[in-house]
């Protein structure tokens, strides 16, 4: 015997409908270093917003740009290597034992916001060993804390006392000085980390290295790093809200863009789940007629998610989506073979014609034409295996509802 337990939301069909999502994506401020200060004009060091050393007094990178007046890579100082993404990136010394006084940096990254407690994140930055360093090495990780770091007073010295969260594995050594190298993982916040920082939390003794270039005057490594990230392990899909738009105009959905799940994101326009319309994680679009948009997303530490948006051509058609949504009644609660619709103004219903079942990968697997002749539909689902399905009514507009369908046995 079939059971049927149904959901009826305002939204499209598909099942990728997640409310209350966080507009927050990549935790990181200015994980790219394309967001430069007045200093950039002037100075390779403190150039980028968000990111300054532990001890302000101090300085933990310099600033590699394609851009004038500086424009600087990719020739900088010591390295010939172009940023991964954009315009900048940033360079550190982590090991330099021959040096005397203090010689290492530790970018620090002032988050978006403090992570939560007991949420797993996904880490990533990606890496280049700058072309003059003698030597390549493996201790390379990124510590996240709290307000605490400000205490630090010497913070150009090994920080042993700190224990990176995600870490190059000990024995990986890199010397690439050609590509940029990605440095991944995950771990679990505590729920006070407030800041990241960047650099070689390991004394100079248990540093691994494999040496690279022995013509150069410096003994040790300069690090260059590009698009920093931090992300939710289960990071959901995000379209953004149902939207009206006036005909002729744009309007934006999904994420604001960002480099660490702009690659990740695909959009299409529905029914067309073949041919993408764009590569990022939010766009601007300007239908002619009411559309529904889909995003997937497929990013390095998570599954497989999507999400959907309708945009509706005329200033009103939201509301009146709403109010129709309201007016519904399904029963039995639950069903077993059939489930009724019910609408107490037929009136506002006699152009909503077709019906259509949806399994939970969007694809269709049965349409027919309804009539709420007498304010009724009766709908069998008899024939539907086990699992979760979603019916979807529109107009003639393209206007929908979808009910959301889980059968068991």
């Amino acid at each position: 015997m079939l059971r049927l337990w149904y959901i009826w939301t305002f939204s499209f069909f598909l099942p990728f409908l997640y409310l209350g999502q966080s507009q927050i994506a990549n935790y990181v401020s200015n994980g790219s270093f394309e967001s430069l200060n007045t200093n950039s004009l002037s100075s390779y060091y403190n150039a980028v917003n968000y990111w300054q050393p532990i001890d302000t007094n101090k300085f933990a990178d310099f600033l590699a740009t394609l851009l004038q007046p500086i424009a600087n890579a990719p020739h900088a100082g010591s390295t010939f290597q172009y940023p991964k993404t954009g315009n900048n990136y940033i360079g550190s010394t982590l090991f330099c034992p021959t040096c005397t006084g203090n010689a290492r940096g530790y970018p620090r990254n002032r988050l978006k916001q403090t992570l939560s407690a007991n949420v797993t994140y996904c880490v990533k930055y990606f890496i280049s060993i700058a072309n003059m360093s003698t030597c390549g090495m493996d201790a390379i990780g990124a510590y996240f804390g709290n307000s605490t770091l400000d205490t630090i007073n010497y913070c150009n010295i090994p920080l042993t006392y700190l224990t990176p969260q995600v870490q190059n594995p000990t024995g990986n050594i890199i010397i690439d000085t050609l590509n940029w190298v990605a440095i991944t993982g995950t771990f679990v916040a505590n729920g006070t980390e407030k800041y990241m920082v960047l650099g070689n939390f390991k004394s100079n003794a248990t540093t691994n290295t494999i040496a690279i270039n022995t013509s150069s005057v410096v003994a040790g490594t300069d690090v260059c790093f590009d698009d920093v990230s931090v992300i939710e392990l289960n990071l959901p899909a995000y379209a953004g809200p149902d939207k009206s738009v006036i005909p002729g105009d744009s309007v934006f959905i999904g994420r604001e863009p960002d480099f660490a799940i702009d690659s990740g994101c695909t959009w299409f326009k529905l029914p067309n789940l073949t041919t993408a319309i764009d590569t990022i994680s939010g766009l601007w679009v300007k239908p002619t007629v009411t559309t529904a948009y889909v995003v997937r997303q497929i990013l390095d530490c998570s599954s497989e998610k999507w999400d959907t948006v309708m945009v509706y051509i005329n200033p009103v058609g939201l509301e009146k989506l709403k109010l129709l949504s309201e007016e519904v009644k399904i029963y039995p609660v639950p069903a077993k073979d059939f489930v009724e619709l019910s609408v107490p103004n037929i009136d506002s219903w006699k152009d909503f014609r077709i019906l259509a079942i949806y399994n939970n990968l969007g694809q269709i697997i049965r349409e027919e034409e309804i009539n709420f002749k007498g304010g009724n539909v009766s709908i069998n689902v008899s024939d539907l295996p086990a699992g979760v399905y979603f019916m979807k009514l529109t107009n003639s507009e393209n206007e929908g509802f979808s009910k959301k369908l889980i059968i068991v046995k």
